[in-house]
């Protein structure tokens, strides 16, 4: 096969490790990747975890391996876990030491900024999209039509409020923090005529609401999850425990103890924006940091 301009990216997540293999010229995606390492495993105490470094250090070496393989650049980001680390500087130096590869460590704003990239390449650019990227550390909203007029992150995610309300049996708190943390940016963001949704928890709740017995990329991209659907799954999964969510189809192993906080967090922010659902896009900001590069 004939590549044109091949490129790779590693996005080094709180929960997860992803790899993206580029064709540049095509906008042509030729090999992705995902590992749940868990970095951020704590994320509150403001520490990485040893054990955590180590075993998304064993990922990323590989990734990177494989990505070398191909005879491409490799690149490699990190968001809200390592950013909010007191000792980032410690696993950055470990990845330099193994892989030669600096990481970037991007903020809040430019996070929201790649996410918008990727999640529009798909969607008519002439529309006012509402871009809404939940990881596992923050939460990214981002509106724009080709240009982006708002954008701003937030310090929830499906690991940091899994640790914080989940494990302690606490939803309602869970609802009060999202809307104590996005109401006074509500303004700045309603009135879009799409709202998209990016990240693993919304990927991972279309696959559900879908049954599929396989992630499929095709079918997931640009389907529209209801609030309805989203309020059913989030029931099932309050009446469940993470052992039984290991049968929930679709549900992507590993996710099984953050995928509650997560569905409660869009629940909540689709709540607020008045939305009665939100369309689901499988490119995020790993292919949009890669098309940020071509620029």
């Amino acid at each position: 096969m004939r590549w044109g301009m091949l490129k790779a990216a590693v996005d080094i997540g709180t929960n997860s490790i992803r790899l993206l293999i580029m064709d540049t010229l095509l906008k042509k995606r030729i090999l992705k990747r995902v590992s749940i390492t868990r970095l951020g495993q704590g994320v509150d105490s403001g520490f990485l975890r040893e054990e955590a470094m180590k075993r998304t250090l064993n990922v990323i070496k590989g990734y990177v391996s494989e990505a070398r393989n191909y005879g491409c650049s490799v690149m490699a980001y990190a968001t809200s876990a390592v950013r909010s680390a007191q000792n980032k500087d410690e696993f950055l130096r470990m990845v330099k030491d193994e892989t030669s590869i600096w990481v970037d460590v991007i903020d809040g704003e430019t996070e929201a900024e790649i996410g918008f990239i990727g999640a529009s390449a798909l969607f008519p650019d002439d529309e006012l999209k509402l871009v809404i990227d939940i990881g596992g550390g923050s939460t990214e909203f981002i509106k724009g039509r080709n240009n982006i007029l708002n954008k701003f992150s937030l310090d929830m995610g499906s690991v940091r409020f899994t640790e914080r309300f989940i494990v302690v049996d606490n939803i309602c708190g869970l609802y009060k923090k999202v809307e104590d943390l996005l109401r006074p940016h509500l303004d700045d963001i309603k009135g879009a005529e799409r709202i998209i949704g990016i990240g693993g928890t919304i990927t991972n709740l279309a696959a559900v609401s879908m049954e599929l017995d396989e992630y499929d990329e095709s079918r997931v991209q640009g389907y529209y999850l209801r609030v309805e659907k989203i309020k059913e799954i989030r029931q099932k999964l309050c009446e469940i425990s993470p052992d039984e969510m290991r049968n929930v189809k679709g549900l992507q192993k590993g996710r099984e103890d953050i995928i509650l906080a997560g569905t409660a967090i869009l629940e909540k922010c689709l709540d607020l924006l008045e939305s009665d659902g939100i369309y689901v896009s499988d490119w995020d900001n790993l292919e949009g940091y890669i098309l940020s590069k071509e620029k």
